[in-house]
């Protein structure tokens, strides 16, 4: 399997992962959950988190990128993927998000402080506060026999290998209660733009 005429165009387009982030952002946000390869997402011309970081770990392997994920965990809340990419030694993300503040981050992390850098702006739609762990990097590379890339399923090896991967932070139990919600500059701020049926609401 391989990238159509059409695909190849797209795809040399994004000759940075700045340029990635962009083509993410204007994608539409898909309120659907689940996976979507990278061509389904292509084709439909918009994503959720999922499918959004499988297209950036598929446009990043085309500039040499190992294509990798971290998850985060949450609670009341959805959880979230980042596609990463390594620059010397330091870690940067990039995602699709109905919230403003879980998108991109600059290659100037440390792995842990790259995944806790998301914390003070992982909150729900009603201010709490809702990040509880994250993943080592979740490698991609192993699935392209299997094309990941280009299925039309929803890629249920993909779901397995982010529930058995440690975890390399996880919120202290203790610690909860102690978490306080974010302001509501804060919270006005993240939801800008947001896609409302899209966002997690209890039940």
């Amino acid at each position: 399997m391989n990238w159509n005429a059409e695909e190849r165009r797209l795809l040399a387009r994004l000759r940075t992962p700045a340029g990635i982030q962009q083509f993410l952002d204007e994608l539409g946000y898909d309120e659907c959950a689940g996976a979507a390869s990278p061509r389904a997402v292509i084709r439909a011309g918009k994503a959720n988190c999922f499918s959004g970081v499988l297209l950036a770990c598929a446009a990043l392997r085309e500039l040499g990128y190992t294509p990798r994920l971290m998850y985060i965990d949450a609670a009341y809340d959805d959880g979230h993927c980042l596609a990463l990419y390594e620059k010397h030694g330091m870690w940067g993300a990039l995602a699709k998000s109905n919230f403003t503040t879980l998108r991109s981050r600059e290659p100037v992390y440390p792995y842990l402080a790259l995944g806790l850098s998301y914390f003070d702006g992982f909150f729900n739609l009603y201010g709490k506060r809702t990040m509880r762990a994250f993943t080592v990097p979740v490698e991609l590379e192993p699935f392209e026999r299997r094309g990941w890339r280009f299925a039309d399923d929803d890629l249920p090896y993909v779901d397995e290998a982010i529930d058995t991967a440690e975890r390399a932070w996880v919120l202290p139990r203790r610690m909860i209660k102690e978490v306080s919600p974010v302001s509501e500059a804060l919270r006005t701020a993240g939801l800008l733009g947001a896609n409302p049926k899209g966002l997690w609401r209890p039940g």
